[in-house]
């Protein structure tokens, strides 16, 4: 892999930003989705005008001018957004988006990092796990044609 930069989005970033969020999702939880849900999220609009109002907070990773990673973290220390794409995953891309999207956190003095993740998405969770993160309860979600559960996970970052 080429050398990896991680800077902060821009708003004409969206539109990466956007499919990678998918394919990253997609790819992540394909196992556990229904087909239909699956068909559903494919052929659903896209997410580059919600990425756009929140590119502020996100920051990227590139390799060779390519976003190839995404994190988001607002300023009550919640991570809403990390994604890479499975080409690049296992190869440290997200581990130097959290470990950036961390240090901002304390840097803006954050006592507490939090997070959801899918209950369900084990590599996620282990990912969490394994860096200190620790549940702190569960909520039921539901997108079209599919119900799951979310594990909210914390991180004391003081």
């Amino acid at each position: 892999m080429s050398a990896l930069n991680i800077r902060p989005a821009a708003p004409f970033d969206s539109m990466a930003i956007a499919a990678l969020v998918r394919e990253s999702w997609l790819a992540s939880n394909q196992n556990i989705l229904p087909r239909d849900t699956v068909a559903h999220v494919k052929a659903s609009g896209d997410l580059s005008g919600f990425v756009a109002g929140e590119w502020q907070s996100i920051r990227v990773a590139e390799v060779d001018g390519m976003i190839v990673g995404a994190v988001g973290v607002n300023p009550a220390g919640v991570i809403w957004l990390l994604y890479v794409l499975p080409a690049y995953q296992g190869c440290g891309v997200g581990s130097a988006l959290y470990n950036d999207a961390i240090g901002a956190m304390k840097r803006a003095g954050n006592r507490k990092a939090l997070l959801e993740v899918m209950a369900a998405n084990e590599n996620a969770v282990a990912f969490y796990r394994s860096r200190g993160w620790v549940p702190e309860g569960r909520r039921t979600q539901h997108i079209p044609g599919f119900r799951f559960t979310a594990v909210r996970m914390g991180l004391a970052l003081a």
